[in-house]
């Protein structure tokens, strides 16, 4: 039997915390259930001679890669064509915009949508030799002889999350994360889907709805996961983990219940908390928050379609600090219409809200998002071609700036929100703000006294990693990305 190598292109610049691919280990999982042989390999994680050396040693290979860094994808697929393997895409960008792929003339196939149910499907019928069977796969486009001869839409999106089989993370190396993460980072994830609207987001993979698993299905991968890997912290991948705020308290609810201890991270939006929800999370062991806010502006809120006003961001953000959550923020500049107004306005809301870490990027309209069928007549496709996108720097071709001017609002964003949120005034405001929330929660607040005592050790955070990498929390480039 054919074995199938589903491998993940590294990026061009690694700008997240390295932790295991979720994505991967599902399809592995799937392929596992069905007997089909499988080998996982991920190219952020191994030298080019180990990725070249499994390509050769397997039959079909399957890449996986975001949209930047498509090119390198298709340069490992030309490679692979060379070793006489057969070739596929999934992943979102392949679900909306297949013809890069296809007619590199590297690919023989591109699966489109969730490929857990049809991935297996495909891969039984090519070891089969059943073109009718291989026709019938959902999401399925191929080409012979430079001629596409399917090209079927993508599957429904699967709704009984809770059928899936838990990520066959055993097939990925989970202590090369760990040497290459001291952080010890590890992912979950409780949902897919968001049913929001906002421009820039791809949404063909995941769909606008929002589907859930089970309390019970999410806890006892958890205990699962803690109990095998011991890992630092999880980070809950979902795009907006509080949207229906009743499942994410019976959760914690849970963790407590079974004694789990540690900590995790949440994605989520200003107006999917409240402070009660942030207090429980707080004593379940969320530490973080990662919040996508993109502008202070409202002009600029409305035209990237947040539904959002700047006064729910610094709410949520008084509202995290005083739970006792560190919060991250996700900024864009230079979307359509922004003028040097709207960046001051958003600098205004940084100050009035305080997150504890930006990240900031440029806009960018991704293909098979609303910004790209939007504002296509002012995108350089030529530069598109060549460069594709990263978070420093755009296609897009914007009326009030050009690019060097848009990287460099980037940075200067971020290091004058640094100097402001390290000098004296606002360190004076948080150990006042950390004194009221440890008299309001004195369980924390013993703890706090002992660590300053030396009598209980630090605790894990980000924020002890950077700094003992020598890294600013705010100049990072590392930090300076878009959500």
């Amino acid at each position: 039997m054919r074995k199938t190598l589903l491998t993940y292109v590294k990026p061009h610049v690694q700008e997240d915390p390295l932790a295991m691919i979720l994505g991967l280990t599902y399809l592995g999982a799937c392929l596992e259930k069905e007997k089909l042989p499988v080998q996982l390999v991920d190219e952020r994680i191994v030298n080019d001679q180990e990725m070249r050396a499994a390509i050769e040693e397997n039959d079909i290979i399957g890449f996986s890669a975001l949209t930047p860094n498509i090119r390198r994808a298709i340069a490992w697929a030309k490679y692979a064509k060379e070793k006489g393997k057969i070739t596929i895409m999934g992943g979102p960008h392949a679900s909306v915009d297949q013809g890069i792929f296809l007619d590199s003339g590297h690919f023989d196939f591109v699966l489109k949508g969730e490929a857990e149910e049809t991935l297996p499907q495909f891969l039984k019928a090519f070891e089969g030799n059943d073109d009718k069977a291989m026709s019938e796969v959902a999401g399925l486009a191929g080409v012979r002889d430079r001629q596409i001869w399917v090209d079927n839409a993508a599957p429904p999106l699967i709704k009984k999350l809770d059928e899936l089989p838990l990520p066959a993370r055993h097939l990925l190396p989970m202590e090369s994360y760990f040497k290459l993460n001291p952080e010890k980072l590890a992912y979950v994830f409780t949902t897919r889907g968001c049913p929001f609207k906002c421009i820039f987001c791809q949404k063909e993979l995941t769909g606008r709805g929002f589907r859930v698993r089970s309390t019970q299905m999410i806890v006892d991968e958890l205990e699962h996961v803690v109990k095998t890997y011991n890992p630092g912290v999880v980070l809950f991948v979902d795009e907006i983990l509080t949207l229906r705020r009743k499942r994410i308290h019976e959760m914690c609810d849970e963790i407590l219940r079974r004694g789990l201890k540690f900590e995790w991270i949440a994605n989520t939006r200003a107006d999917c908390v409240d402070y009660p929800l942030l207090k429980h999370m707080h004593r379940a062991g969320c530490r973080r928050i990662y919040y996508g806010w993109e502008s202070g502006s409202q002009k600029m809120l409305d035209v990237l379609k947040k539904d959002l006003t700047p006064e729910q961001i610094v709410e949520a953000a008084r509202m995290t600090r005083r739970a006792g959550i560190w919060a991250k923020v996700y900024l864009i500049v230079g979307s359509p219409g922004e003028t040097p107004e709207d960046i001051q306005e958003t600098e205004k809301v940084l100050r009035l809200a305080g997150p504890d870490l930006v990240r900031v990027s440029v806009f960018n309209p991704l293909i098979g998002t609303e910004s790209w069928d939007n504002y296509q007549a002012s995108i350089d496709v030529n530069d598109l071609r060549e460069n594709y996108v990263s978070s420093n720097r755009s296609a897009y071709v914007h009326e009030h700036f050009n690019q060097v001017e848009l990287e460099e609002l980037r940075k200067n964003m971020v290091r004058s929100y640094e100097r402001w949120y390290y000098g004296y005034g606002q360190r004076a405001k948080r150990f006042f703000e950390r004194t009221l929330y440890y008299i309001e929660n004195p369980h924390f607040g013993k703890k706090r006294l002992g660590r300053a005592l030396g009598l209980v050790p630090p605790p894990k955070s980000a924020m002890s990693h950077l700094k003992s990498n020598g890294t600013s929390l705010m100049t990072s480039e590392d930090e300076v990305k878009a959500g």
